[in-house]
């Protein structure tokens, strides 16, 4: 086999791969299947209509991510969420979207500035309406871009993971109905403090955003709507 033929093949599996990994994470973030459920590799590459083995590879990316996990039979689940991990989680974004807002405000264009504020001005919007998927999608790129500005990959990628670990059970709260267009101004408040270039707002303009997303998600793993297990 020649170098490009093989190039092509491998390309190929990564593509087979990679649309599973993307089907399979819209299906757990979008509340498709619950924490918990179990995972068939044969049931996904059926209905993908792809073989087992991309399907693997996908779940197997998945379990690095956190968002499944595999059982003493060695099979898939959504991996399910406690307090603790809440706890761990939150302290982290704190410290790493706080590093993410100060650096991007030092590096914004004004091509940036007029995205990030159609960004909050779409979430507000969503708010109002009370549409959850617009409001996720607004606040998905609002993050990207910020993301994007900062350029620094490795923090951006850690905090992408741990974002969506526990976003998947957050937008799905109760209280999220009364709290997405409080959101939208916590989002408009960074922006402009961004904008401005006002550092030390940046700082507790993300804490007091986390700590509204740890309270809705530890109000959340209390209520006996959600049981995510024995460990809470």
């Amino acid at each position: 086999m020649t170098d490009d033929a093989t190039m092509t093949a491998t390309e190929t599996s990564e593509s087979r791969v990679e649309r599973a990994y993307e089907w399979l994470l819209a299906e757990i973030t979008g509340f498709r299947v619950r924490a918990g459920s179990p995972l068939s590799e044969n049931k996904v590459a059926g209905q993908l209509g792809i073989s087992r083995t991309p399907v693997r590879e996908a779940l197997q990316r998945l379990e690095k991510e956190g968002l499944v996990k595999r059982t003493d039979n060695a099979r898939f689940t959504v991996s399910q969420i406690n307090s603790r991990e809440v706890n761990d989680a939150c302290d982290l974004l704190e410290v790493l979207d706080t590093y993410l807002f100060r650096k991007a405000s030092s590096k914004l264009t004004d091509d940036d500035i007029a995205a990030l504020l159609a960004n909050v001005a779409q979430m507000s919007q969503s708010a109002l309406d009370g549409d959850r998927a617009k409001w996720a999608e607004a606040d998905t790129a609002f993050h990207r871009l910020v993301n994007t500005v900062a350029d620094n990959q490795l923090v951006a990628s850690t905090v992408k993971e741990v974002r969506r670990r526990i976003q998947r059970f957050w937008l799905r709260a109760a209280s999220m109905e009364h709290r997405l267009e409080t959101c939208s101004e916590e989002h408009r408040v960074l922006a402009e403090a961004m904008i401005a270039k006002d550092y030390d707002a940046i700082g507790p303009a993300v804490v007091e955003h986390i700590e509204h997303m740890r309270t809705s998600m530890l109000d959340m793993l209390a209520s006996a709507a959600l049981l995510f297990g024995d460990e809470q």
